[in-house]
This record gives C-alpha cells, structure tokens and sequence, in this order.
C-alpha cells in the first residue's frame, strides 16, 4: 500500500479519530518526607548526589555548592527554602540533586528520590499565575492519587 493509499484509507474512514493534544511531563519527586510534581521543563538535569562544599556564614537552606560540569552550582535544602515540616532525608542510593532551569542562576534541589514520570495533557496542568509567590502551583489528580505541582520559580527569588 503506497503513502497515497494509506493517507486517502484514513481520510475515508469515519472511525478513525485523531485527537491531538499537547502534552507535558510530570515527574514524581519525594523531598521532605513529602511527593511532588515537577515538570520536566523546569529541569535541566538529574545527578547523583556529589560533593558540596559547605559556604561559610550562607543562609541555612543552602547546603553548600558543587561543580557540576564546571559551573558552580548551589545546591539547596527544598524544605528550608519552602517551609515544609518535615527534615531532609539522609543521604541514600535513591537521594538526587535536580538542577532547574534558569537562564542566569545555576540552582540544585536536594530530593530524596524521583520515580514516576506522568504525560498528561498540557490543558489539565494548572498555570504559573504571575503573581503567584508560593510554592505549589495547585492540585492534580493522576491515576486516582493526588498531587501537588511544585512552582519551581519561586526557588529563584
């Protein structure tokens, strides 16, 4: 069957439905003993902890800073910066540090462990509102569970 053959065979036919939706991905990261979303576009890169070297006299939610492909990175406690009750998880196998996006800062999150990663359409995703300073950008339902989306931008301010 030619291209022209199979195009024409899809145009014909009234069950085929062709629903194209924008998509984002979501990934399931635990930090202070609690899950979050992130998006995917928010993060530029997902390491396994290396070595920090502790800032003296720096505010207590920056663990210290790292080389990470000779940039120098801060690489910060989640909880701290964003007041979440619970302490950070020690160091173990599943511990990562995700470096977020930014066009000026280089800026590491200390997360105990990422797992799942979510495609869901772009319309169910809640907006950054631009005055928005806190830290979730609201509520989402997958699969039956529920979520909250991190604001990752607010970590820059």
């Amino acid at each position: 069957m030619t291209e022209d053959e199979m195009v024409t065979g899809l145009a014909d036919s009234e069950e085929v439905s062709v629903e194209l939706t924008e998509q984002e991905e979501l990934m399931r990261v635990a930090m202070n003993g609690e899950v979050y979303l992130v998006s995917v576009q928010d993060v530029a890169e997902i390491l396994r902890p290396l070595k920090i070297t502790p800032v003296p006299m720096a505010p207590d939610h920056l663990l210290g800073v790292a080389n990470i492909h000779g940039q120098i990175v801060c690489i910060v406690d989640p909880g701290k910066v964003l007041h979440l009750k619970n302490e950070r998880g020690a160091l173990t196998d599943k511990t990562r540090f995700l470096i977020l996006r930014h066009p000026r800062m280089h800026l590491g999150l200390w997360v105990d462990e990422t797992s799942v990663l979510y495609r869901v359409a772009k319309s169910s995703v809640p907006e950054v509102e631009k005055d928005n300073h806190t830290h979730l950008r609201g509520e989402m339902d997958i699969d039956g569970e529920k979520f909250q989306l991190l604001n990752t931008q607010v970590l820059f301010e």
